[in-house]
């Protein structure tokens, strides 16, 4: 199908010069966006110019812990035993109707039908057991009150999900699933999920496909929040999904879909006998049903009066079909303590378990201290003169008298605090890489000399005025991720720059390629000088064993820990890099890095003490000599 007006069917309109930036048509300033965003996009030659905002200070990536509030709270107050993943959901289903319509938009657009809601069905699960519940077209805005019904059930299920301990910070959307919602359902039930009794308050996804819609009640606090399923699962049917997660209890059922259509469903469901087997052909795909799966269907058809007591069975058993994965799912996630339902992707669950099981031997009360070489820090005149101001504007924003406050003059006695003292949080020493600065012993006071005490940015920022316990849970995340040697945050936009050079392609670089021994030819590549392209070139030789998939560096994330045989240093295993240290730009010390023999080493003692680098080497290859260095 072609639409020849974007706009009026999406109610956006997208810049004409960079084709991703768009804008409300409704939206009162629309001229004055798209002004404002032509001068920025022609400033940066008609491309939309992404800037990656880095942390100012280096801070351990635990999103198992830090992107849940929940579970960041309990850790903080030794209180992890109460942790609880969110088990209790609603499921819905929603059966259409195809309309054919050939309606003509223009010279250029024409819709050939559309699907007409006739059904829906949900399933309730609660700690006391599930229930369902069914309407369809015959009830007059069916729709609307389900819709209306699932906010009053939402009701228990919030109640519920809560904690007992109401000072516990908490999730109190209420998950409501279905499968394979975001291109068809969400779509469906989009104009009936705004009303003068609710309305959407969150959207993510695109025009077309709705990743996630929270819709908040206007007079009570309920909220509902509409996923699709299949973006924890990598599941295309349901079916599948009941095969690989579910226990047995429910299995899908079948239904003549192509058969049933708007000019004769109320005929056709009105009817008492079960359906003739030619009504469950599937012309799209030009398949029918085998005469076991009928007979099977027959026996399960006598159950029911008629066709539409049938049709509500099946309606309602796709709801409950869906909730065995869901258990499953919650419960896998929930061992590596993650809540699935409190994620929006798979993806997002999966990075939080990768990083659970990289800080599984964390220990808010242990004792992970890690001694730095580096040598101590002599403050700087211009050092200190900085600090003084920043404090000096740090009282004025809150309205403190800065007369007391500590002087360029206080310069040497506070470079030799700072030369023998150690953060008075975590204990560390001061160096060029942590730097020091003065915590305020009473908030209430300026920096006075006798009010303040040497401590490290990091933990400063981390204390600011918030719980003691937060606090620690913070500094102490940092000292384990420095000990373990784990991965910490980019503060570097030069070292950011350097790696993302390195990332490229994705995982479709390696699902997609057909590498099969004894058929597949190893090809190379030849440089096309006089088109100014590279092509790849099979050869006479076939491939006779494959080693492995190829992996690129986005790769051994996933990988760390594993052994490889393939690669000749640290000790044949691969490792994912922790924290950014440094850019050494001198000739001899990268030379010393990279011709250390100790790099081969297979003692893991010596690997331990190796740094991981990435080298970039400036270089020109004239074209007529490519040839011979690509392959």
């Amino acid at each position: 199908m072609y639409i020849s007006d974007v706009e009026a069917l999406t109610e956006f309109r997208y810049s004409n010069i960079c084709h991703k930036q768009v804008f409300r048509i409704g939206d009162t300033n629309l001229q004055q966006s798209i002004r404002n965003h032509m001068k920025k996009c022609q400033k940066n030659g008609w491309k939309i110019m992404k800037k990656v905002i880095l942390e100012k200070y280096a801070k351990p990536f635990v999103p198992h812990i830090l992107s849940n509030k929940t579970y960041n709270y309990l850790l903080a107050n030794n209180l992890t035993h109460l942790f609880k993943p969110t088990r209790y959901y609603i499921t819905y289903d929603i059966e259409t109707l195809e309309k054919k319509v050939n309606e003509k938009f223009g010279d250029s657009s024409q819709v050939t039908a559309t699907l007409i809601p006739y059904t829906i069905a949900s399933t309730v699960k609660l700690s006391s057991g599930i229930h369902s519940c069914y309407y369809d077209i015959r009830t007059e805005d069916f729709l609307d009150k389900r819709l209306k019904q699932v906010f009053e059930e939402a009701k228990q299920v919030k109640k519920d999900n809560k904690y007992i301990d109401e000072t516990i910070p908490q999730y109190y959307e209420v998950p409501v699933i279905r499968f394979n919602s975001a291109k068809f359902d969400a779509s469906i039930l989009f104009k009936n999920l705004k009303s003068k009794d609710w309305t959407i308050s969150k959207y993510l996804g695109q025009n077309t496909i709705a990743k996630q819609i929270i819709v908040k009640h206007q007079s009570s606090s309920i909220q509902l929040r509409f996923v699709d399923f299949k973006i924890y699962s990598m599941q295309h049917k349901l079916k599948d999904a009941e095969k690989y997660f579910g226990n047995g209890q429910y299995k899908k059922g079948r239904f003549p879909h192509e058969f049933i259509n708007t000019n004769n469903y109320m005929n056709q469901l009105n009817k008492c006998e079960p359906f003739p087997i030619e009504a469950f052909d599937n012309k799209l795909r030009n398949k029918k049903l085998s005469e076991v799966k009928y007979k099977e269907y027959l026996v399960e058809a006598a159950k029911h009066k008629s066709r539409w007591d049938y049709l509500k069975h099946y309606n309602i058993l796709d709801t409950r079909v869906l909730t065995e994965p869901i258990d499953y799912l919650i419960e896998l996630m929930f061992k590596y303590k993650v809540d699935m339902l409190g994620n929006i992707s798979m993806s997002q669950c999966s990075n939080a378990i990768k990083y659970s099981m990289a800080n599984n031997g964390f220990n808010i009360n242990g004792d992970q201290n890690c001694e730095s070489t580096d040598k101590s820090i002599e403050i700087t005149q211009n050092y200190w003169r900085a600090k003084v101001h920043s404090y000096i504007e740090q009282n004025s924003k809150k309205g403190r008298d800065s007369s007391n406050n500590v002087t360029i003059d206080d310069q040497d006695y506070f470079k030799e605090k700072f030369k023998n003292q150690r953060c008075h949080m975590c204990n560390v020493r001061f160096t060029w890489k942590i730097r020091p600065t003065l915590d305020r012993i009473d908030n209430s006071k300026d920096h006075q000399k006798d009010n303040v005490i040497p401590c490290c940015l990091y933990c400063n920022v981390c204390k600011a005025n918030r719980d003691e316990r937060q606090m620690k849970l913070k500094v102490q995340l940092k000292k384990y991720a420095l000990f373990k040697q784990l991965p910490m945050t980019l503060t570097s936009d030069e070292g950011f720059q350097l790696l993302r050079k390195g990332i490229i392609g994705g995982i479709s670089n390696v699902m997609h390629r057909y590498n099969i021994a004894g058929e597949t030819r190893i090809n190379h590549f030849e440089f096309d000088q006089e088109n100014k392209c590279v092509h790849s070139i099979d050869s006479d030789n076939v491939i006779t064993h494959v080693v492995q998939l190829d992996f690129h560096s986005q790769y051994p994330s996933v990988m760390s820990g594993e052994s490889n045989a393939l690669n000749p240093y640290t000790n044949h295993i691969i490792y994912m890099p922790a924290q950014l240290i440094e850019k050494i730009a001198d000739q001899d010390r990268c030379k010393a890095l990279i011709y250390d023999t100790n790099r081969f080493s297979n003692d893991p003692l010596v690997v331990d003490k190796m740094l991981i680098f990435v080298a970039e080497i400036k270089g020109h290859v004239d074209e007529k000599c490519l040839n011979e260095v690509i392959y």
